[in-house]
């Protein structure tokens, strides 16, 4: 079977996962609060918007291409251990996707305690998550 590493950016998990509970139940955990079915990383939030990034079916990563509120901005068919470089190179080289993604997970340096009184600049990594 083939599969697509994609990352994907979700306006609204909450609106998302209502739109499953109305139309595909099946995707949702018992508890009717987490969207199942698939292989992803942790979900990386600002409010109520995520990034995730998930190895899916050609057909899956259709389907959530037509889900409302998800843009997927990066995508590779799944080739082994080079497929996480080739989604982020496509995302990175895309100004437009990079717009959504740097809305919901900031590459930006920060200030942060370093737990003996002084600071420590942070600087995230580039990449949010990806799956081996």
């Amino acid at each position: 079977m083939s599969y697509v590493d994609a990352i994907l950016h979700i306006e609204s998990v909450p609106d998302l996962i209502a739109f499953f509970a109305a139309h595909a139940p099946d995707k949702l955990d018992a508890d009717g609060t987490s969207i199942t079915g698939f292989a992803r990383t942790p979900v990386v939030m600002n409010g109520g918007a995520a990034l995730v990034y998930v190895r899916v079916t050609p057909s899956d990563a259709a389907a959530f291409g037509l889900a409302p509120g998800v843009t997927i901005l990066s995508q590779a068919p799944y080739i082994g251990d080079g497929t996480p470089d080739a989604v982020y190179t496509a995302l990175f080289a895309n100004p437009v996707a990079l717009v959504s993604y740097d809305a919901v997970y900031s590459r930006a340096p920060y200030d942060a305690d370093d737990g003996e009184g002084g600071v420590v600049n942070v600087t995230p990594p580039a990449r949010f998550g990806q799956m081996g």
